[in-house]
């Protein structure tokens, strides 16, 4: 009897038809192929450098140079224009046309793109075993820092990937730059990793922590990097996604889950320690991702079709007043937005009121109030009426442009009491406040606050304005599904 196993010569049934379909261009195109190539050859001239008499710190610090490189811009910059170029191609409107949902397009896309880099990563490990026989080598510290890459190569990928549903190329360049500095403290933090010396202290202090935590923080950061990639994927599906679906309340619904999470697990380091500033390990993430949040709900084009909001319109008056909060469409997304700034600020309150040291005036959390409340000016100012989504960039870009006139003028000419000027808006606050003397900045603060809340004031009454369009909506999806609206009303 033979037992000979058949020779695999294509992809199983098992694998979604978009996954398949990437791999199998990703795998063949000249980009990865010669990119794959020149970054070995580059690493093995860097070892045989070794047996020359190369410095093995030196040798040590460009190997992982090359790596981060290669794993956090080099293979996420394959997803730089792919769903534009498939629009432009017309293939992204077939894919559309099947039975494909818009997530498993993203989701396959970004399962081939990171399949490649962990190919990649995969390949890094016999380098490191060989460095370690060298010498000068912590392989603990070395899989920890090649994880953490690899961990944040899937997240940039996800978002390069997310932003290439923009047409605009100044646009998409501008976002990956943006992406790029966030990139830049992983890079820092694997270099510290793998070099200084106060590293084995870092390893120490992780191993003295008892199980709960160690397993704690190891699923506190994997959870966080799966949700920060759910949330791009999400983000980038609603994008190419037909106006009669709805990708945004599923989105909210996980959103408002995880937020939640984040804000009880900072309010639990800030009053069952003795040192409340730990509660900013929990405060930091959840800022990031609330202004991602923030900034993805805001720039939702309003519903045309009654079936993107059927989910809760059918739930009666509960559902219909939850999805003043759920619905897609900047509308809803003005109030969604301030529940999630106001879970991000009851970390930095409790943090502020426990603290003896932090004062309201001048400490953190008028500054912080003031970036939270940043992100609905777009809301009332138009810029660019054709993109939503561009047009919240331009107005953040004008006012981050108009706060450096400000803080540049007050120092040129030496005229300090103008950064007053600034308290109108958000942005342009956080830069004038830094140009006053310091005894008057609690005051200067304070103000600057009280207008960019008015900024929030305004982007809800206007939002509030066009819940009428929701309300049409729910009326046509009730009269469709044959019941009376004045009887849920």
């Amino acid at each position: 009897m033979n037992t000979t196993l058949p020779m695999l010569r294509d992809f199983s049934d098992h694998f979604s038809p978009i996954v398949v379909k990437e791999l199998r261009q990703g795998l063949r195109t000249r980009f990865f192929t010669s990119a794959l190539i020149l970054f070995h050859t580059f690493i093995i001239l860097l070892l045989v450098s070794v047996t020359y008499g190369a410095p093995l710190e030196a040798v040590n610090g460009i190997f992982w140079g090359i790596a981060g490189f290669m794993l956090l811009a080099v293979m996420p910059l394959r997803g730089f224009a792919a769903l534009h170029t498939e629009a432009t191609d017309g293939t992204l409107d077939m894919l559309t046309l099947t039975s494909i949902a818009s997530f498993r397009i993203l989701y396959g896309k970004w399962v081939a793109l990171y399949s490649q880099a962990l190919l990649v990563a995969g390949s890094i490990l016999p380098y490191m075993v060989a460095r370690y026989f060298f010498g000068g080598v912590e392989i603990l510290q070395e899989v920890v820092a090649l994880v953490m890459l690899a961990l944040g190569s899937g997240v940039i990928t996800a978002a390069l990937l997310a932003f290439s549903s923009q047409g605009p190329l100044l646009l998409r360049i501008f976002l990956a730059l943006c992406i790029g500095a966030g990139a830049v403290p992983l890079g820092f933090f694997t270099a510290f990793l793998v070099s200084a010396s106060q590293a084995d202290s870092l390893v120490r202090e992780f191993f003295a922590l008892d199980l709960w935590e160690q397993c704690s923080l190891i699923g506190g950061i994997l959870a966080l990097v799966v949700y920060a990639v759910y949330y791009f994927l999400a983000l980038g599906a609603s994008r190419i996604a037909p106006p009669s679906e709805n990708h945004s309340t599923l989105k909210r619904l996980i959103a408002l889950a995880v937020h939640g999470a984040l804000m009880v697990t900072g309010l639990l380091l800030c009053f069952l320690n003795t040192d409340p500033r730990v509660a900013f390990w929990a405060f930091i993430p959840l800022m990031f991702l609330t202004l991602i949040v923030c900034m993805d709900v805001l720039t939702e084009e309003m519903p045309r079709y009654p079936t993107a909001v059927v989910a809760l319109a059918r739930r009666g008056r509960f559902g219909r007043l939850a999805g003043r909060l759920l619905y897609p469409g900047w509308a809803s997304g003005v109030m969604f937005s301030a529940v999630m700034c106001g879970m991000a600020l009851v970390i930095l309150a409790g943090i502020t009121w426990k603290s003896s040291s932090v004062d309201w005036d001048t400490g953190p959390f008028p500054h912080f109030l003031c970036l939270f409340l940043a992100v609905f000016v777009p809301v009332i100012l138009c810029i660019n009426r054709t993109n939503i989504f561009a047009n919240w960039w331009v107005v953040q870009l004008c006012s981050v442009f108009l706060g450096i006139l400000l803080s540049m003028f007050c120092h040129t000419m030496n005229a300090r009491d103008l950064g007053v000027l600034g308290i109108f808006t958000p942005i342009t606050s956080l830069f004038g406040v830094e140009c006053v003397n310091y005894s008057r900045r609690g005051s200067v603060m304070f103000l600057g606050c009280m207008f960019s809340a008015v900024w929030l004031l305004v982007a809800m009454l206007r939002a509030a304005s066009n819940f009428s369009t929701y309300t049409t909506l729910e009326r046509e999806e009730l009269e469709l599904a044959g019941q009376e609206p004045s009887s849920h009303s």
